[in-house]
């Protein structure tokens, strides 16, 4: 399954990890939280806000679980990193709180409102960055006590987030998908806010087959933090899997300008792209990296890919909507002429070392884009340096087929043969290719040594003539060249009884289509020359098994037919003589 694969290419436990916070206490005590003096937003008294932070760490310093940094220490690292702890910006509060080991970090501030304290604080997880809102509240203006208090009942809220948020993790972790829900909900419930819950609440929405969930769950965590690289690559995959290309772009994109310069990421996003249906989003994606480097061969090779696949894709679409099979799509074309140069990048900077199979691509895209001529100028040009290649081989065999050149066809397909006697279809090839060319008697021969060395093959060797019969012969009405092939067809060594059935009745069909217009002189002459091949079609007719009920032919009723003929003729003879 494409996204059990699209999994692997990523870091799985970091998908479902707790965030630092929620890792565990530390090794010798309790989870430090860096408790500033509040800032006084507006300039107001200082006082405040050291009042109300010393009272906040002592109620914190009351928890099993969690104790703040001490005022002491706070002081010694404010003087080392020369900082003013009244009146600390909350970037400044979280890198301190880095410095100094600390998991949590206050950010608190406040401004006077009349004889009131209009108080604002968020607790931040040092390694995640994620944070907590505490609600606002407005106390006295001696009520710092009150301010603290309301911080830190709050905290407990927080605390019982993060609990959830872990167990919410830690199922996910485990496949536990239910139970994972069911924490992450309540996590997401205790702080809407909070990305890590609802970025694992994705995962698992993905996990359990519920795209149009997890998506939304994925912008949601990229409207809260925008650079989020695991939420854009697994909305991008989203996205592309359900058809939504122009999105699934725009998620890799993004995800792409945060390492713009990264060749093996841009890579393996374009890769997981196209695996998910978007070869042609896949090729935009490595031609932005070639922008930026155009001596990258890897890019080239992946834009070779990527842009064959597309034109395949774009071609198939076209046909399965009823356009002509043999007209190549306008958006196809430019698509393998941007594989051809892509490839042709590829083979002056590697030689020899280029891939056969991207060698092949090129002549494929050339004999795709109808010019021949190309097609056979690479191959050869590649054969020198891979001689050895039967594909290559093969690939050029085609070219010069459709060029008209079907003696070095057949040889390039000898040559086949000679590197790879197990290459596929090889003598089938050479067969139609025969029968095509109106040489009936050397395809057949072609036919009947192949059937004789590969038993396996002599079925498909059979219907091949038969294919060339119906088409040539019986449906055109040239009975003659039907009752060539298919007796010809008869000789082939090993063909199945369902096989040589339809052979039978083909020809016998044939055969009495023939002789009916050839014995309406009713003379002796012309009833005799007739009177085997209507003998012949009756016992043909004998030998079809269920065949005519396949193709909606009422056997009896041509029985039937046949014996009045073959009675009429024998009426005739016997009258002039």
């Amino acid at each position: 399954m494409k996204s059990r694969r699209f999994l692997t290419g990523l870091v799985v436990a970091l998908a479902f990890a707790p965030t630092q916070t929620l890792q565990g206490q530390e090794a010798h005590g309790r989870f430090q939280v860096l408790i500033p003096d509040l800032r006084p937003a507006d300039g107001s008294n200082k006082k405040f806000g050291e009042n109300v932070a010393k009272e906040l760490r002592t109620l914190m310093d009351g928890l099993a679980t969690h104790q703040a940094v001490s005022r002491k220490d706070l002081q010694s690292a404010l003087k080392e990193y020369k900082l003013d702890g009244s009146n600390l910006e909350c970037t400044q509060a979280r890198q301190l709180a880095s410095l100094m080991g600390s998991q949590i970090a206050l950010c608190a501030s406040y401004q006077q409102q009349g004889d009131q304290w209009a108080v604002t604080a968020e607790f931040v997880d040092i390694g995640s960055g994620e944070s907590f809102k505490v609600s606002p509240t407005t106390v006295g203006n001696a009520a710092e006590g009150d301010a603290a208090r309301h911080i830190f009942t709050e905290f407990d809220t927080y605390t019982a987030q993060i609990r959830a948020a872990t167990f919410c993790a830690e199922y996910a972790a485990s496949r536990g998908w239910n139970q994972a829900l069911e924490h992450c909900d309540r996590a997401l419930e205790l702080n809407p806010e909070a990305i890590s819950p609802r970025y694992v609440r994705a995962r698992v929405y993905f996990e359990t087959e519920r795209a149009a969930q997890a998506l939304a769950d994925l912008n949601q965590v990229l409207e809260l933090n925008p650079v989020h690289e695991d939420a854009l690559q697994l909305a991008g995959y989203i996205a592309a899997t359900a058809g939504q290309d122009d999105a699934a772009l725009d998620y890799y994109s993004r995800y792409l300008e945060l390492s713009p310069g990264n060749a093996g990421v841009r890579m393996k996003i374009a890769y997981e792209l196209a695996q998910a249906g978007d070869p042609a989003g896949a090729m935009h994606l490595i031609q932005e990296g070639l922008d930026q480097d155009q001596t990258n061969v890897d890019l080239w090779e992946q834009l070779g890919g990527f842009a064959f696949a597309a034109g395949q894709k774009v071609n198939e679409a076209a046909q399965s909507s009823g356009q002509d099979a043999n007209a190549l799509a306008p958006e196809a074309k430019a698509y393998f002429r941007t594989a051809i140069e892509a490839y042709l990048k590829v083979f002056e900077a590697k030689g020899a070392e280029t891939p056969a199979s991207e060698l092949r691509s090129i002549v494929a895209a050339y004999i795709q884009l109808g010019e021949v001529g190309e097609a056979v100028a690479t191959g050869s040009r590649f054969l020198a340096t891979h001689p050895e290649e039967a594909g290559l081989w093969s690939m050029y065999a085609d070219a010069l087929q459709r060029s008209g050149n079907l003696a070095e066809a057949l040889t390039s397909l000898d040559r086949v043969k000679e590197i790879d006697p197990a290459y596929p279809n090889v003598g089938l090839r050479q067969g139609k290719w025969l029968l095509e060319a109106g040489r009936l008697n050397d395809a057949v021969a072609a036919l009947k040594a192949l059937a004789t060395n590969d038993p396996a093959q002599a079925d498909g060797a059979g219907r091949m003539v038969v294919a060339h019969a119906y088409s040539q012969g019986v449906q055109p009405k040239k009975w003659g060249v039907a009752i060539s092939a298919l007796d010809a067809a008869l000789g082939i060594p090993g063909m199945q009884a369902e096989t040589v059935h339809q052979i039978n009745f083909w020809l016998g069909y044939s055969l009495f289509q023939s002789s009916i217009p050839e014995q309406e002189a009713h003379t002796v002459e012309s009833a005799e020359a007739t009177l085997p091949k209507f003998q012949r079609a009756q016992q043909l007719f004998g030998q079809v098994g269920t065949y005519p009920s396949k193709v909606n032919v009422n056997l009896t009723q041509l029985q039937d037919a046949v014996k009045q003929y073959i009675e009429i003729q024998e009426a005739v003879i016997k009258r002039g003589r």
